[in-house]
């Protein structure tokens, strides 16, 4: 999926270029728009058509990532895989918005589009979810997500999910997205997991899987919660200590407790903390998974 990709390079300074020259004012518009240049320059590359106004453009791009109408959520269970024009898509969006100009700027993502684009990628929840943990680059073609193989680095996700932060309505689709996509993930873990550190086994790789979710879990949490601190900070005025403030709202559903929940309740229904080894083990697993969270989050969040 390189070629799509290199495709977007440029994009953004010349659509910056644009708010100096010529401006296209999309229908019912009443203001030129360089995020809404780029909604339909991403429709025009995708050989997709949208008559209308930015709405319109917004509802064919979440159509032509997802392959349904607007609105339609993704089937619940486990991640599916779209077909590779759906990636394509995904990926063309995200690297258009994201993209820097030699100024260090974006290009803004219209508010009229931003619940498509979390519908959007609320499909892809498996894939976001390990490209956030970061365990390694999936921009590099050596890696891939699961299902979607999608060619984003940890970074340029990141900066998507700060563009979006803003709208609370439409992030709250991501972050349950990807919580439920951590609940899956504990729901892979078996008793054993929750009882103790695996035995190192000569010729025999060492995986601790409860460990390897701990963390995962736990800097995917953080960077949604940090993701939406960086939104609240820019709404008031990069005075950090209001925006932090204003984050303990949600703290409850989104913070380190939610999380710390999910351990608590897959352990106590697989019977673990019946033992003595297995509180301890869930202690631990929860000390590495607030480890993360806070790496995650960039700053002194509560855990």
């Amino acid at each position: 999926m390189r070629e799509i990709r290199k495709r977007s390079i440029g994009l953004v300074a010349a659509l910056a270029a644009a708010t100096t020259a010529v401006v296209t004012l999309w229908p019912g518009e009443d203001f030129a728009s360089p995020g809404s240049d780029a909604c339909f320059s991403i429709l025009s590359k995708l050989e997709v058509e949208a008559s209308g106004g930015i709405r319109s453009c917004g509802n064919a791009l979440e159509k032509a990532i997802t392959g349904k109408e607007a609105g339609h959520k993704p089937p619940k269970g486990k991640p599916q895989r779209l077909p590779e024009k759906s990636s394509q898509a995904l990926e063309l969006v995200i690297t258009t918005y994201t993209e820097r100009t030699e100024k260090g700027e974006t290009v803004p993502v219209p508010s009229e589009i931003k619940k498509n684009l979390a519908n959007a990628l609320s499909y892809f929840a498996g894939d976001t979810y390990e490209i956030l943990a970061g365990q390694v680059d999936y921009s590099d073609s050596q890696h891939s997500t699961t299902p979607n193989d999608i060619d984003i680095d940890t970074p340029v996700m990141s900066d998507f999910l700060d563009a979006l932060a803003d709208d609370g309505d439409a992030f709250k689709i991501i972050r349950e997205a990807l919580f439920d996509k951590i609940e899956a993930e504990l729901g892979i873990l078996d008793k054993q997991d929750f009882l103790g550190e695996p035995k190192d086994e000569p010729g025999k790789p060492y995986i601790d899987s409860g460990l390897g979710t701990a963390v995962s879990s736990g800097t995917v949490a953080g960077d949604l919660r940090g993701a939406r601190l960086n939104a609240l900070t820019k709404q008031y005025g990069n005075n950090k200590a209001a925006a932090e403030k204003a984050l303990l709202e949600d703290y409850e559903s989104y913070g380190f407790p939610r999380l710390r929940k999910l351990f608590e309740d897959r352990s106590a229904a697989l019977g673990s903390t019946e033992t003595a080894a297995g509180r301890q083990r869930l202690d631990s697993l929860l000390s590495k998974a607030a480890e993360a969270y806070s790496r995650g989050t960039g700053f002194e969040d509560r855990v």
